[in-house]
């Protein structure tokens, strides 16, 4: 089975102002909490399948990280990233759960999403590159969007949507 992302993923700036950051400390720390999800992964195998998924995610006003697992019937994916601001909207960080391994991710915050470059450790797709987003749609909600290239087409190759499962808490994930 492949990837699915959701993580939380997660992220978008402008560029080295005040305004950035502001920008960057609300969208990370208002990800802080325990969500809950529901979406589709496509994996090659089996094509198209639906998937609950659960994660924790903290954060601070330059850090994010993710941890959780999505799944349905048989199929289980565990999920993890940490994503940095290494200057104004740029981003850096590594992606945990693709069955290549850790997977890089580069990307930029702008307002409410952020948009990342994967790496993956090895061949996904036919490629080593993938397009996450992860967009805010709500004080208390977000998606997750990863499109690839399959069979050479672009597609979404998983989109989940994300409820705050409880009030905002500042543990760490485990």
């Amino acid at each position: 089975m492949k990837r699915i992302y959701l993580a939380s993923a997660i992220a978008s700036l402008l560029l080295a102002s005040p305004a950035a950051s502001a920008a960057s400390s609300t969208f990370f720390s208002n990800l802080t909490g325990s969500w809950s999800g529901t979406g589709s992964a496509y994996l090659a195998k089996t094509g198209e399948i639906s998937a609950d998924c659960k994660l924790k995610i903290a954060g601070t006003d330059n850090r994010l990280s993710k941890q959780g697992s999505c799944g349905r019937f048989i199929f289980h994916q565990n999920l993890g990233f940490t994503l940095v601001n290494k200057a104004g909207n740029k981003y850096t960080g590594i992606y945990t759960g693709s069955k290549t391994g850790p997977a890089h991710l580069e990307g930029v915050l702008q307002g409410n999403e952020m948009r990342l470059t994967i790496t993956w450790g090895g061949l996904v797709n036919g490629d080593r590159t993938a397009k996450m987003t992860l967009r805010r749609t709500g004080p208390n909600s977000f998606a997750q969007t990863v499109v690839d290239q399959v069979a050479g087409k672009t597609r979404e190759t998983s989109q989940f949507n994300f409820m705050r499962s409880q009030s905002v808490d500042q543990e760490s994930p485990e």
